[in-house]
């Protein structure tokens, strides 16, 4: 049973993926990309059928999981899932370790580092993101949301 006032939350991410790309050397590149540029580490997948790969992110209860399937997703360029973190500088420093990646495999993906205002009735609302990918058939946008208030005119 849920605790009275929580609402629901998203906790997970689940696609299928082509067995090759998750066969032993294709699951170590992509745990060392991710847990280099996210932090994300290997969950235990016992008990769990078909063999995923488990990436906790590293937030209680939210997780990636990658299953070898037939058929597997294959996603235009631009189809993301979406994280959020606290500050500028942790987005700063995430594309940044996904630039130096970057440099040294032509796999990876990078969306640069944007922002935008929207205006609201009390409050305006910037957005700074990016966007990463490499390996999975969905790059992650990364997201930092500030809280302003509005401005007069």
């Amino acid at each position: 049973m849920n605790e009275p006032g929580l609402r629901p939350q998203l906790n997970h991410v689940a696609l299928s993926m082509d067995p090759a790309a998750l066969d032993e050397h294709g699951r170590a590149e992509i745990l060392d990309f991710y847990g280099d540029v996210f932090g994300w580490t290997e969950g235990d997948n016992t008990g769990e059928s078909g063999n995923p790969l488990i990436l906790y992110t590293g937030t209680f209860a939210q997780f990636i999981y990658l299953l070898p399937a037939e058929p597997f997703v294959v996603a235009p360029a631009l189809d993301h899932f979406g994280i959020q973190v606290g500050t500028g500088a942790e987005l700063e420093e995430i594309v940044a370790r996904a630039e130096a990646r970057q440099a040294r495999d032509s796999r990876v993906r990078i969306i640069g580092i944007k922002s935008r205002t929207t205006p609201g009735p009390t409050h305006d609302y910037t957005l700074t993101s990016a966007y990463v990918g490499f390996l999975l058939p969905l790059m992650v946008e990364i997201q930092h949301l500030v809280r302003h208030e509005a401005r007069v005119t």
